[in-house]
């Protein structure tokens, strides 16, 4: 029977934080100027992402993860978005609205 309480006991708290650590879904189509992305660059482990705003951010390649959103939400076509994904914006996703938008960026840009 205490076996049975302690489990009741875990679930009754697992179940708020679970819900609670659930992202409010962003729509990408609305994505300012300082998210939406004008090129992309590859040199030596390290992708260089301008966007619309004219600022530039670095990542290495383990620390920006590209992915696809062909949902209401997701990007407009040509129009990829950076969102954060790290708690200290050291890590995003690069979205694009399909798999086939992927195809023209990065470019690399060692040696040029």
């Amino acid at each position: 029977m205490r076996g049975l309480l302690i489990v009741a006991i875990v679930m009754w708290v697992e179940i708020p934080t679970a819900s609670a650590q659930q992202e409010k879904i962003v729509d990408l189509k609305t994505a300012t100027a300082d998210h939406q992305v004008e090129s992309v660059g590859y040199c030596k482990g390290t992708y260089e992402v301008k966007l619309k705003d004219g600022s530039v951010r670095h990542f290495r390649e383990f620390d920006l993860s590209f992915k696809t959103d062909s949902g209401p939400n997701g990007p407009n076509p040509g129009a990829p978005t950076l969102v954060q994904a790290g708690r200290v914006g050291d890590r995003a996703f690069l979205v694009f609205a399909g798999p086939e938008e992927m195809k023209r960026l990065p470019q690399k840009t060692c040696g040029r």
